[in-house]
């Protein structure tokens, strides 16, 4: 697949930025000296203020919180998992032992979103962390091109108790640029409505599906995003993977480059980043999201061993914050998936990369019938047909065999396909979705009204299997 012929980026975010020529210039050892410093002394203070990880360090043989060196802090620090941040706020309320300063440093609470089920985990961050909150969700877009004086849609809702609910805001006001947060606020059409009528709109920040619903609500009413707001030249996505297919669909729909991130919570931001090139690499590959690797040490290991994967492989992100004072998160697992790209292998800066659009979770993996099923494969194989505006499907147990259900529904702006082209889209998904699980499932057509509540971080999958079925 070749990547779709888009105008070229408007700005060279290396040569504008003294931070980054300073990161993109260094060599991998001046990189990895430089993390070192900062593990030495995050782990000096943490010794010496946190009871959390001051207990982790002695358990580990750290006494004093010393580490020499970045192999043996990998090897020896031990991790921690969402289960150990919420037992540790259960006993100590509300932040738990891990605080790095002291209590009446906290200015800011960020929690993550609960959507694990598992719980929230409560992070106290100080003035200077919030500070950083802005600049980790600032430097990405300004890689993928936000610039003073250009006009930004936020669809991500605003405020709350969320990382992101705070950091966009804090990014487009330090770039200087004009931010309208309309997620949250606003229905669909509502944002549309609005962006028709303000014009000159060049930058829009959403989630992988709400960028979709978007894209695909346009069209339903008749309008042609290049054409209605040729201005644009930055969409970024985050939260969620896609099919290359679905990335060349919206570049060409927008007219410019999709770009990517990965951030969390826990990273207090944004972690990595595109740049110019955006989500496509060479001869229509996928592309890389190059890791801030001067503010964040990230590991990516066998969940399993927790040894580092090779290039090319498949592994669980373990993050290291190198600049948060309130909370860090310290050699956390955070259960993400992601394909390794080492520096070698990049070309340009010293810095490690992830592969982009194949971000997923560990605990999203299903086991159907002996194989290991990821719903990536599912959104590869049906959004690979533009004429689908959604899907969902579900596993569940009849007559003691596991069986696959999956729904699709015709895109609004599909809407005229007849009932031939639609038993034929039915099994043409059928076949793609066998190609890429080889798995047959079955495949129905249900009306798109069936498919509220997905506009913005979608879960298309249940499992109804009782827990001795789930093989």
């Amino acid at each position: 697949m070749a990547a779709p012929s888009i105008a070229p980026a408007l700005h060279d975010p290396f040569a504008a930025s003294p931070l980054l020529r300073r990161f993109a210039a260094v060599t991998r050892e001046e990189l990895e000296a430089h993390q070192l410093r900062k593990v030495q002394a995050l782990c000096a203070r943490l010794y010496a203020q946190s009871g959390y990880y001051r207990d982790r360090m002695d358990m580990a043989g750290l006494v004093g919180g010393v580490i020499d060196s970045l192999d043996r802090y990998a090897k020896a620090f031990p991790t921690s998992a969402k289960a150990d941040f919420l037992e540790d706020q259960k006993d100590a309320p509300p932040f738990g032992r891990r605080l790095g300063v002291d209590r009446d440093e906290v200015v800011h609470i960020s929690m993550t979103s609960g959507t694990s089920g598992q719980g929230q985990e409560i992070y106290g961050r100080t003035q200077r962390d919030v500070h950083m909150l802005g600049y980790l969700h600032a430097l990405p877009w300004y890689m993928a091109g936000l610039r003073k004086g250009d006009t930004a849609i936020n669809c991500v809702p605003a405020g709350g108790m969320t990382t992101g609910g705070w950091g966009p805001g804090e990014a487009i006001r330090i770039l200087g640029a004009t931010p309208f947060h309309v997620g949250g606020n606003l229905s669909t059409d509502a944002k549309i409505d609005l962006m028709l009528k303000l014009g000159g709109i060049h930058f829009i920040y959403a989630s992988t599906n709400y960028l979709h619903t978007l894209t695909e609500t346009l069209l339903a009413r008749g309008i042609v995003p290049r054409e209605a707001f040729p201005d644009m030249h930055g969409l970024f996505i985050a939260a969620e993977g896609y099919p290359l297919e679905w990335a060349e669909k919206i570049e060409e729909h927008w007219g410019c480059r999709l770009q990517e991130g990965y951030g969390s919570t826990q990273l207090n931001g944004f972690g990595g980043s595109t740049a110019a090139a955006g989500v496509f690499g060479d001869k229509g590959a996928r592309g890389l999201i190059r890791l801030f690797e001067w503010e964040h040490l990230i590991e990516i290991v066998d969940p399993v061993t927790g040894a580092p994967v090779r290039p090319g492989e498949q592994g669980e992100m373990v993050v290291t914050n190198l600049s948060v004072e309130g909370s860090p998160a310290v050699r956390f697992r955070t259960g993400d998936a992601a394909l390794f790209v080492p520096w070698q292998e990049c070309g340009g800066a010293a810095w490690n990369a992830i592969e982009c659009g194949t971000i997923s979770r560990f605990d999203d993996m299903m086991k159907i019938r002996g194989n290991n099923i990821w719903p990536s494969m599912f959104d590869a194989a049906v959004f690979a047909h533009s004429q689908v505006g959604e899907y969902k499907g579900r596993v569940y147990t009849r007559d003691g065999k596991t069986e696959v259900e999956v729904k699709i529904a015709v895109a609004e702006h599909q809407s005229g396909l007849g009932a031939e082209d639609r038993a034929q889209l039915v099994q043409s998904v059928r076949a793609a979705i066998k190609e890429r699980s080889n798995m047959w499932v079955d495949v129905c057509e249900v009306p798109r009204a069936d498919f509220q509540g997905f506009a913005y971080k979608a879960r298309r999958w249940t499992d109804e299997r009782q827990d001795g079925y789930r093989l």
